[in-house]
């Protein structure tokens, strides 16, 4: 094989070589690298702005929705001349512009005062809050005067009416349950006192206290009763409840969003300010004492060795003297690195030499040259007139012409 098959076969294995491993060579080149950081900084930066948008939307949520709905145990208290009434604390559960229904549940036993009473009335008051306890001072309607009432309503209640037959009947049916106390006598009402009501914006507008009183021309006997409060979600609060799950993804979403945006902007301008600085703002300066006369003397001596000629120059003498010669220091250095073997044997240059002795020429470039100072005074120039008038008439001059 040739070395013309050979380099085209190398050739070939280079090229194949380039165009496998190109792609490599882009994945790890520095534009490639510079994308890589910045898409790694990028991602990191959009999880924690999602990571902040979700903790943003779970606290937004629990504080602008209020309790789905809550209840309350109401201890009745039946004092001597008085009807059945009592206390509950509402704690700090109600918030203002929020529409509430209000209910009370009664869990009464069908004994025959219960029965021959009828129609009796239930009186509930909302109680706004106050700098004394509510719970020793709201013993009657009366007491309730000097508190300020946020709401008050009072409804009808009665039991289910069984004929005599009928309750024999169903008092038969309901036997066994009856034997093995699955189930009791009694009846559980459920009366609705106040539907949508709403408070107005402040902490002495929210009711933190509740009282409920039974009234009744007959003796009445309660197991137990209750207020339950649920709220009636209206507008936004009724979406982001009854849709949470499209409420979650919109809501982070749009904070998600934001965010990005925001901070995106605030990369912009930083990078904006810092790039406006350095271009106001110059270099450092390096000042040194006398820094100012040191340039000065450097640009002198410049110009000075700029205006002198690099060419050697020969300065005539008086006959019998060998002539004077100038070379630059640089022509010298320069020499002094390399050493020219002469072009002519030492017999001709002495026979140069002597023909120089005759007839003497100065030959001067056309350029114009500062003159170095050697050979330019009165002296030198009177010595070269007598010089050239003793060589034309020396004893070669007859011979010349």
């Amino acid at each position: 094989m040739s070395d013309t098959e050979q380099d085209e076969s190398k050739s070939l294995i280079t090229a194949a070589k380039d165009t496998v491993l190109s792609p490599f060579y882009l994945a790890v080149s520095k534009p490639a690298r510079r994308t890589y950081i910045g898409t790694a900084l990028f991602f990191f930066a959009a999880l924690f702005l999602l990571g902040t948008a979700i903790s943003a939307y779970v606290l937004f949520y629990y504080a602008y929705i209020p309790a789905r709905g809550f209840s309350r145990p109401i201890h009745l208290q039946f004092d001597a001349g008085q009807p059945p009434y009592g206390t509950v604390s509402l704690s700090k559960e109600l918030v203002s512009g929020q529409p509430y229904d209000v209910k009370v549940i009664l869990h009464m036993p069908h004994t025959k005062s219960n029965r021959e009473a009828g129609n009796f009335m239930l009186d509930l008051q909302l109680v706004a809050p106050s700098t004394t306890s509510t719970s020793g001072v709201l013993g009657n309607i009366a007491s309730l005067e000097k508190f300020s009432v946020l709401a008050h309503e009072r409804r009808p209640a009665i039991l289910t009416y069984y004929s005599p037959a009928l309750d024999h009947v169903h008092k038969a049916l309901q036997l066994p349950w009856y034997l093995t106390g699955i189930r009791q006598e009694a009846e559980v009402l459920d009366v609705d006192m106040m539907e949508g009501v709403e408070f107005n914006k402040g902490w002495r507008n929210i009711p933190t206290s509740a009282r409920l009183e039974i009234q009744s021309d007959m003796k009445m006997q309660v197991y137990s009763a209750s207020l339950v409060i649920k709220t009636r979600f209206q507008g936004l609060r009724y979406i982001m409840y009854k849709h949470r799950v499209a409420s979650f993804v919109i809501f982070t979403g749009a904070f998600w969003t934001v965010e990005v945006i925001s901070c995106f902007l605030a990369w912009l301008i930083l990078s904006l300010l810092i790039s406006s600085r350095k271009e106001e703002s110059p270099g450092p300066k390096r000042e040194r004492p006398g820094g100012a006369e040191r340039t000065i003397k450097e640009e002198e001596d410049e110009r000075d060795s700029e205006g002198l000629s690099d060419t050697s120059r020969t300065f005539p003498t008086f006959s019998g003297q060998q002539p004077l010669r100038y070379s630059s220091p640089r022509i010298k250095e320069e020499e002094a690195g390399e050493t020219v073997p002469p072009d002519h044997p030492p017999g001709e240059a002495d026979d140069e030499d002597e023909d120089e002795d005759d007839d003497f020429l100065l030959d001067e470039p056309p350029r114009h040259y500062d003159d170095s100072g050697l050979g330019t005074s009165m002296e030198s120039s009177a010595g070269r007139r007598d010089a050239l008038r003793r060589r034309r008439s020396g004893p070669f001059a007859g011979s010349n012409e």
